[in-house]
């Protein structure tokens, strides 16, 4: 059994397809579905699209009038490139190499392609901490490995400047459920568009459940409210008969190092708001085409060592013939994007910071 022949791009991504169904569903999936677009460069969507404006009445035989653009602005922005390498070792190889059975060689193979797939996973997690970062800051930043980068989506201060007047830590006087409701109906005044989901994590969400405000308001004839045991359930239905909003609990973490801590997607004491009818998305996650799939999927001597996995994450194995490795190198370029044609254009969520 040739180690050469197993580890190829074509066999490590069946082995990841096989496994998506036990892969943690993210949010910015649903949010910001996949797109390709040629390239490194996107359009960056920033800015509010307005509401829409009624069509001018015209006299016959007049010219038609010009229409002034909304303050939506469109620029081209370099995506990000994300790229790291794993390697099948000589001492690997070697160990494979002595053993005679089939079977056990066998048992080395999912080991090896879990290293290699763990890329492939690393790839969803950078996207996932860029929707999520953008959504809960209005903005992406990427630091480490000599890499330096801010992209600001240029939110206007109405979707991202909601404050309470108590913090939603200070249970006795904290008002979380009439926040809510005057946020939500602001936004829909100023901007038309309904807010039919707030995202937060279960943080934030016990917050709101230990607030005086919420106990007295399921338990309104109670003598002592704070005694009564609030449920999850009841908090929920609340929120969504009192304000209008489904709560959408975020608590998938990651690391930013092998063996590292775990760190929150989404941050704590911040809810977003995002638009009715978001569960189609509020935007995309644009992929350029990486160097790997640019000069090595279109020559015939590289072409069985590479593949395209999940849109536009590029999957590529080669040997080295000193040290004798077999490398898998897997690379994205890609950079979420607000869509103008939802419903009140770019940048239709509202971020709150409530601790």
């Amino acid at each position: 059994m040739n180690i050469f022949d197993i580890v190829k791009p074509a066999n490590v991504v069946a082995y990841y397809d096989a496994r998506k169904a036990d892969q943690t569903a993210y949010l910015g999936d649903v949010l910001f579905p996949a797109q390709k677009v040629p390239g490194i460069e996107v359009n960056k969507i920033n800015g509010y699209a307005g509401l829409p404006v009624e069509l001018k009445a015209s006299n016959f035989d007049a010219q038609a009038t010009y229409r002034d653009r909304q303050s939506v602005t469109v620029s081209k922005q370099k995506m990000p490139l994300y790229r790291e390498r794993m390697r099948v070792d000589e001492e690997t190889r070697q160990k494979i190499m002595t053993v005679s059975n089939d079977a056990v060689v066998k048992s080395y193979i999912p080991l090896i392609f879990d290293d290699t797939t763990n890329l492939i996973r690393g790839a969803r997690v950078a996207r996932e901490r860029m929707a999520m970062e953008l959504i809960s800051t209005g903005h992406i930043k990427i630091t480490g490995n000599g890499v330096k980068l801010d992209y600001n989506y240029g939110l206007d201060k109405k979707h991202q400047m909601a404050k309470p007047d108590v913090a939603w830590g200070n249970s006795s006087t904290a008002t979380p459920l009439t926040d809510m409701m005057d946020w939500v109906d602001e936004f829909r005044t100023f901007y038309g568009i309904s807010l039919g989901y707030a995202i937060m994590t279960t943080h934030t969400f016990n917050l709101i459940k230990a607030s005086k405000e919420v106990r007295d308001t399921l338990y309104p004839t109670a003598s002592s409210a704070a005694s009564i045991l609030v449920t999850s359930a009841q908090v929920k239905e609340l929120v969504q008969n009192a304000v209008g909003v489904q709560i959408l609990i975020n608590d998938n973490v990651y690391a930013t190092s092998v063996g590292g801590a775990g760190k929150k997607f989404f941050p704590d004491d911040v809810v977003t708001f995002i638009p009715v009818g978001s569960n189609r998305g509020i935007g995309n996650m644009m992929f350029g085409t990486t160097p790997e799939e640019v000069d090595l999927l279109s020559n015939p001597k590289f072409a069985d060592n590479i593949r395209i996995v999940d849109t536009g994450v590029a999957v590529y194995t080669r040997t080295l013939d000193h040290p004798v490795n077999v490398e898998t190198i897997v690379s994205q370029i890609c950079l979420p994007s607000f869509g103008a044609d939802v419903e009140g254009g770019a940048g239709s969520v509202l971020i709150a910071n409530v601790g």
